[in-house]
């Protein structure tokens, strides 16, 4: 449980589990106490709820690009979802197409993170344009990967291209690289 903040407000953070039910029993209790007293905590519930339902729609318009557990990916397949997986070995390559029939990609970066204690990851497109950057990943080390989703919609328009993810471990001196990924992206034919 985080410190709360002022005037006994449960901290925003402990908002968030309670709103994703991850708090467990006894803060559960404590904050539904609070919320039953509290106008600016709803407030804060009720603007959860609504970023809730625009990641819920980015996501389901394939415009979300995250890092994701690979729990989320199980969870996404056991609701009906068809989930495209690439697994790449660290400084390896894949081929990879979407399906008009994909409703997620996922690329499972293979790298070993013992003793890592954050990572940036940093992706180029053979395109062009700007190196697009995810900083302080959510990661496991005992997995032994990092699990990228795609933004599905962008991959369908665009053509043949590479996209070459790096993967760096950040310590308060410096950042090096651990890892580099090659996606090599085909377009799925069209009928």
């Amino acid at each position: 449980m985080s410190t709360p903040t002022s005037r006994n407000h449960p901290a925003f953070t402990d908002l968030l589990d309670y709103w994703f039910g991850d708090t467990d029993d006894a803060t559960t209790e404590r904050i539904d106490a609070h919320l039953f007293a509290c106008d600016a905590c709803g407030a804060q519930i009720d603007r959860l709820a609504g970023m809730a339902r625009a990641l819920r729609d980015a996501f389901a318009a394939g415009q979300l690009s995250a890092v994701v557990s690979p729990d989320f990916v199980e969870r996404l397949v056991e609701q009906g979802l068809r989930v495209r997986e690439y697994r790449v070995q660290r400084n390896g390559s894949v081929n990879c197409s979407v399906g008009a029939d994909d409703d997620v990609v996922v690329g499972r970066l293979q790298l070993p993170l013992d003793g890592v204690q954050r990572l940036d990851v940093a992706s180029d497109l053979s395109l062009g344009g700007d190196t697009h950057w995810l900083r302080d990943i959510p990661f496991d080390a005992s997995r032994g990967e990092i699990v990228l989703m795609a933004r599905i919609a962008e991959l369908r328009g665009r053509p043949a291209h590479e996209m070459h993810v790096r993967v760096l471990s950040v310590d308060a001196q410096q950042a090096h690289e651990i890892g580099r990924f090659t996606f090599r992206h085909t377009p799925a034919a069209t009928s």
